[in-house]
């Protein structure tokens, strides 16, 4: 990438953990056809390690990160203030005109705060999301980093509404359909080829998979053991594949939990092919992830969410995802679900593979 001409406008591409590798695959990968922009990748660092990190971008072919900043830090606070701190340095620098951000992980935040530190345009990818629950970090991110935006590209109608309900003017809001479903339909040969299932003695449609590692879930001894005692029970009835996240691998060993994850098949967490391929071939998925959410609603795979709440409120009127909150949540209601066989693959307007091409639309026309 060109990181020094000034013939175009320079525009910083600011990704951090796995969901945003995700997004930003087919955003890269339609950036090239659009001569008006030059790019540069920052990489906060949010996910360092090779599971959660290097082997999206190899997977993806997104392009290695122009920029590194691996900030450091142990408390949500102190990442996001270390990687702001960091990154104002970037912005500093580089004079760019422009900045993209993804969803609502610590390096979105910290990236728009960064560009608005600069006055820097900012443009927001999946914005709009709103579970209104801000016991959520992911939702105070989110709602912050849409009011400093002025570009905001949703996808579902709920995220028109909501923006427009929090004063957003219309004509900055851009229906576009999901990022991440148009990765999982360009890279699908890629994702079908996968022998994961094979690699690990499953059959399809013979286990479950099961994701944790949202605060509000692992944040509490209570919270996380009634969470593995739910999917222990599950584990009673089929086998349950259960890719543990480094956070949440930390928790359950601080408080001394190892014993629930006994009776589960536990592995690292893998690449979006094998991981998207695991979830295509499950019986169907516990999860608290909002992207899994979208992913199975799209694959018409049963989502057990393991929330009160969601922010993407079309994969509840799909049928496919339904909410079990742990403080009620019994594990044969959730087991009755994931029986369910009725549901198939979702239309859902605009999640296909043109999302990137109708961003980019906006993106040439507009007047920085």
């Amino acid at each position: 990438m060109n990181l020094f001409s000034r013939s175009k406008l320079r525009f910083a591409v600011i990704v951090g953990t796995r969901p945003n590798f995700v997004k930003a695959a087919p955003f890269l990968r339609e950036s090239v056809k659009h001569p008006r922009f030059d790019w540069v990748v920052i990489h906060t660092g949010q996910h360092f390690d090779r599971n959660m990190s290097e082997v999206f971008f190899e997977e993806l072919g997104i392009p290695k990160p122009d920029i590194f900043l691996a900030p450091g830090g142990e408390r949500h606070t102190e990442k996001i203030a270390l990687m702001f701190d960091k990154m104002k340095e970037v912005f500093k620098h580089h004079k760019f005109d422009g900045a993209i951000v993804f969803g609502d992980v610590n390096s979105t935040l910290a990236g728009a705060l960064a560009a608005i530190k600069y006055n820097v345009k900012l443009v927001h990818i999946e914005a709009g999301l709103r579970s209104y629950d801000r016991r959520m970090p992911e939702e105070i991110n989110r709602a912050i980093v849409d009011h400093l935006s002025n570009l905001h590209f949703v996808t579902e109608q709920s995220g028109i509404d909501n923006l427009l309900r929090e004063g957003v003017k219309i004509e900055k809001i851009h229906l576009v359909g999901n990022i991440m479903i148009e990765s999982l339909e360009i890279y699908r040969d890629k994702i079908m080829s996968s022998k994961i299932v094979e690699d690990l003695g499953l059959t399809s449609k013979g286990y479950v998979l099961a994701t944790i590692h949202r605060q509000e879930n692992i944040d509490s001894k209570k919270d996380l053991e009634r969470v593995l005692l739910l999917v222990n029970e599950i584990a009673k009835v089929w086998p349950v594949i259960f890719p543990l996240h480094p956070g949440t691998r930390k928790k359950i060993e601080e408080y001394k939990l190892k014993p629930l994850i006994e009776n589960l098949l536990v592995i690292e967490p893998t690449g979006y092919f094998d991981f998207v391929k695991l979830t295509k071939e499950s019986i169907g998925v516990v999860t608290d992830s909002g992207g899994i959410q979208e992913e199975t609603s799209h694959l018409g795979i049963p989502c057990a969410t393991l929330r009160d709440n969601t922010e993407r409120p079309i994969t509840l009127e799909l049928g496919s995802n339904k909410l079990f909150p742990i403080d009620e949540a019994s594990s044969q209601d959730i087991i009755n679900h994931l029986k369910r066989t009725v549901f198939v693959p979702g239309k859902i307007p605009l999640w296909d593979k043109r999302v990137s091409q109708r961003i980019f639309e906006v993106l040439d026309q507009w007047k920085i």
